[in-house]
């Protein structure tokens, strides 16, 4: 927190006590299941959150037997004598004073009954850093970790080096919790890992509770805007400048004034020019599993969005699943941690992370489809021809079914890639479907045929998800689209229950993570399984993964930090 050292400590508790009544207001609620209070009981065991998050937790957890540590400074006295007036029974230590004292206090708190709860990157950082504390206190107590994931839909952040959350009157505090593995008590990485999991699934619902009816009439419009030749000149002004910016930033790092910096692993990117949809996740899942094929420990770096790290867990078993903003950092760590390859889902404009070989990925259903404007006035973040020249294998994707024009325009695109990279293998690939699979209890318990009656999905393009599943499935009579990883508002789940009637939902293995805990699991929930087919070029280009997968990072001086 901020230093209070010029306010009379006394005055200083009052204060905070003072601002306390506040969390009356706010509405804590589960990420899936936001329609509902959420007040959990924390069990007896040992808790894991971040520093920032300690205000709306503290007021969350008040009466709960649980102990704490706070530090030796002043801040960690204020922080003491406020917990202590909530019921916490609060030790005091931190990793640069008194710290084993402290452990060894919590200890004997969590022996007597009570649980633990602590901040793992307290009290002074880096931010989001754990350390070691947490495992130590598990190690000592012989018992498993639970994170805490926390976020609000609206609030102030003080300008602390934690960057300290205070919700909003009135806003909606998102909070999971998750064990962390099971059995014996898990180490520090492991537990960072989950922290930043459970914390972007909340993050992620607190973005959905902001912008919900926004985000849905703005993609929309826009969607309807892209399909015309001459979108709005608003709008290609904007265009303008976002590409004028864009392109300036990728000359920096051609200049080297931008600094590319090595994960310490091989690293191979796979992103695209378009705003989603181009199914670069399940090419990365893809990739992974050439890898592992071969023999490799592949990591799979991206954003954080949970429904993509779900989806990346079941298509690539095996390979180490990262979700984190910083995709240096995050590379680095799985460099420390064992991974011998690296791979980045939707990094082709990252460039602050050097790559060992670049895979872009061109939406052939865009291309075909959109005004091919640069963004917001159309799907691109950048004009794809000069892209083509900074990759070294393009990947020609698409969701709509394979028809003799549609080889046609693949060919000519083909060839138009060919003269403007010379050299650069080129692959063509469909996106298809499998069987309907059953993901709930209702599903699995139906007898005959799946005869879904609603599609329901929030992804980038719902229409090609639509075609697809009408054809898979005649049953299809209702269909809903949410915005992209967006979850359905209590009025349109209920009407999504109703259409759904006893045949059930069919959606995406991307969507049933965020969809599956809002619905009953009698409700039949069926997914519609993605397959690639590659039509072209694909061994070409499997031949340079495995080869930059394998080889020696030829790094320059420039990106040698």
């Amino acid at each position: 927190m901020l230093s209070a050292r010029r306010i009379p400590l006394g005055l200083a508790v009052r204060l905070v006590r003072a601002a306390l009544p506040v969390s009356r207001t706010w509405r804590f609620r589960h990420p899936d299941d936001p329609g509902r209070p959420y007040r959990p009981r924390l069990k007896h065991e040992i808790h894991a959150c971040w520093h920032e998050h300690l205000l709306p937790l503290t007021c969350l957890f008040a009466g709960q037997e649980l102990a704490t540590l706070a530090s030796r400074d002043r801040d960690g006295e204020i922080v003491s004598r406020v917990l202590r007036s909530l019921g916490y029974d609060v030790a005091r230590g931190s990793s640069t004073r008194g710290g084993s004292a402290g452990f060894r206090q919590l200890a004997r708190s969590f022996a007597s009954g009570r649980g633990v709860i602590l901040t793992g990157d307290g009290p002074r950082g880096p931010r989001r850093s754990l350390k070691d504390g947490t495992a130590r206190i598990a190690a000592l107590a012989e018992r498993s970790v639970t994170v805490v994931g926390v976020a609000a839909s609206s609030g102030l952040r003080l300008p602390s080096w934690d960057r300290f959350l205070i919700p909003a009157p009135g806003a909606t505090v998102f909070v999971s919790l998750a064990p962390v593995g099971e059995g014996d008590a898990p180490g520090t990485e492991q537990i960072q890992v989950a922290l930043e999991r459970e914390v972007a699934r909340c993050e992620q619902a607190a973005r959905e509770a902001r912008r919900i009816p926004v985000r849905r009439s703005l993609e929309h419009r826009l969607r309807s805007q892209w399909r015309r030749p001459r979108p709005a000149l608003p709008l290609r002004g904007l265009g303008r400048i976002y590409g004028g910016l864009h392109d300036g930033r990728h000359r920096l790092y051609d200049l080297g004034i931008l600094a590319t910096r090595s994960a310490g692993i091989p690293v191979i990117s796979v992103g695209g020019v378009t705003a989603g949809g181009s199914g670069k996740t399940p090419l990365a899942a893809c990739i992974a599993r050439t890898l592992l094929e071969a023999g490799h420990g592949p990591a799979i770096l991206a954003r954080g969005y949970p429904d993509e790290l779900e989806l990346l867990a079941h298509e690539a078993p095996g390979a180490s699943i990262r979700g984190q903003q910083d995709r240096l950092r995050s590379g680095r760590r799985a460099a420390a941690e064992g991974a011998t390859v690296a791979i980045i889902d939707d990094g082709f404009q990252h460039r602050r992370l050097f790559r060992d070989l670049d895979l872009l990925v061109l939406d052939r259903d865009a291309l075909r489809r959109t005004n091919r404007e640069r963004l917001p006035a159309g799907p691109f973040r950048e004009r794809w021809e000069r892209a083509v020249v900074r990759a070294d294998a393009i990947l020609i994707t698409g969701r709509e079914p394979w028809t003799a024009e549609l080889s046609r325009f693949d060919g000519e695109l083909r060839v138009r890639c060919g003269s403007l990279a010379p050299g650069v293998p080129v692959a063509t690939g469909v996106f298809g479907y499998g069987p309907l699979e059953a993901v709930s209890a209702g599903a699995r318990a139906w007898s005959g045929p799946p005869a879904p009656r609603l599609a329901l999905t929030g992804i980038m393009k719902p229409n090609l998800f639509f075609a697809q599943a009408g054809a898979a499935c005649a049953s299809v009579r209702e269909r809903l689209a949410l915005s992209d990883h967006g979850i359905p508002s209590p009025r349109e789940r209920t009407g999504a229950i109703r259409a759904a009637g006893r045949g059930g939902v069919l959606t995406t293995r991307k969507d049933l993570s965020r969809l599956r805990p809002l619905f009953d699991p009698g409700l039949p929930i069926w997914v519609l399984p993605e397959t690639l087919t590659w039509k072209a070029g694909w061994e070409d280009v499997r031949r340079l993964i495995l080869d930059a997968a394998s080889g020696p990072n030829d790094r320059d001086s420039a990106a040698g930090g």
